[in-house]
């Protein structure tokens, strides 16, 4: 119903995305008496300020959320999805409510503390690391792969997982790759990772030429959900073989960016690393020369820090 009836570029699309999870929702017994629909976010801020109304910009994206014209769409209508049920939407970062006076009294805040609308977990992450500007990029290293680059325009490629979720006046456009972290567990604990990662040679390529997945199936920058993982020839080195692993996953980095690139974002001017293979330098080292860019630090590793800089930027609007 969704494909049908939402707009290609729309980030609503696939059976995981929030509006799914409504059109569910809507079909069940006593559906009738909701009265909102909230994301987790929501309801937290609902519990804390008593503002069950609002909502922020990413965190709607995935449930229909027209970011480019900011308004629910009509086509919504076509789903049958009551418009009394929408939370009005503000930009992340924008004041919504103050603090409970139970609550900031309980737990020692100042009465009046402000509440600030929010934003998506991977989006709080990538203000943490102080990337701002057009071209600057951030890689999430986690159990999948994913990338981020701030682009001057919104880029919409529902086929590759490619959607775009404002950032103040620019995009931040991104892709996942189901390659990642959760393949190297498949054959390293992270002990045995630490132990090998001296041994690595990043000057010196293995030659192996892996495609790392955990199981069939890619989204970004390869689009077949039957795409197979490429695992073989496994040397009898476990150092090479870890290597020849970590090469591969840089090269669907590199892919990933190039894919972005090609839809109109920007190259990366930099790169700042984020997830636990971002403690590798060896890797950060190889991924930078494939890249052909500078890999920079990121400012703040923790997700909650670019939550907090949103907060703090509301404090000096105030």
């Amino acid at each position: 119903a969704i494909a049908a009836a939402a707009p290609r570029e729309s980030a609503a699309h696939g059976t995981a995305s929030g509006l799914a999870k409504l059109l569910w929702l809507l079909r069940q017994p006593g559906a009738e008496r909701a009265a909102r629909v909230l994301t987790q976010a929501d309801y937290l801020n609902g519990l804390l300020g008593g503002c069950w109304d609002v909502s922020d910009a990413n965190n709607c994206l995935k449930s229909g959320w027209d970011a480019r014209r900011q308004c629910w769409p009509d086509w919504l209508d076509a789903l049958d999805v009551p418009q009394r049920l929408l939370p009005r939407v503000v930009m992340p970062g924008t004041p919504i409510g103050a603090l409970r006076p139970e609550l900031a009294q309980r737990h020692g805040f100042v009465p009046g503390t402000l509440l600030v609308a929010g934003t998506t977990d991977s989006t709080a992450a990538f203000l943490a690391t102080g990337a701002s500007r057009p071209g600057e990029a951030v890689t999430s290293l986690g159990s999948t792969l994913v990338l981020k680059v701030i682009s001057e325009q919104p880029i919409f490629a529902p086929e590759y997982g490619i959607y775009s979720q404002p950032l103040d006046q620019l995009w931040l456009v991104g892709g996942g790759s189901n390659s990642g972290g959760a393949v190297l567990r498949q054959f390293f604990s992270d002990a045995q990772m630490a132990a090998l990662t001296p041994h690595l040679e990043p000057g010196r390529p293995t030659g192996l030429d892996y495609y790392p997945l955990p199981a069939p199936g890619e989204r970004f920058p390869v689009s077949d959900p039957a795409f197979p993982p490429r695992l073989t020839p496994r040397p009898a080195d476990d150092a090479v073989f870890f290597q020849g692993l970590l090469e591969g996953i840089a090269h669907i980095e590199r892919d990933g960016y190039r894919l972005l690139a090609s839809l109109g974002a920007p190259w990366p001017s930099n790169v700042r690393s984020v997830g636990g293979g971002a403690g590798n330098a060896p890797w950060t080292r190889l991924r930078g020369a494939l890249l052909g860019v500078p890999m920079l630090e990121p400012r703040y590793p923790q997700a909650a820090c670019g939550a907090a800089l949103l907060a703090r930027r509301a404090l000096m609007v105030e």
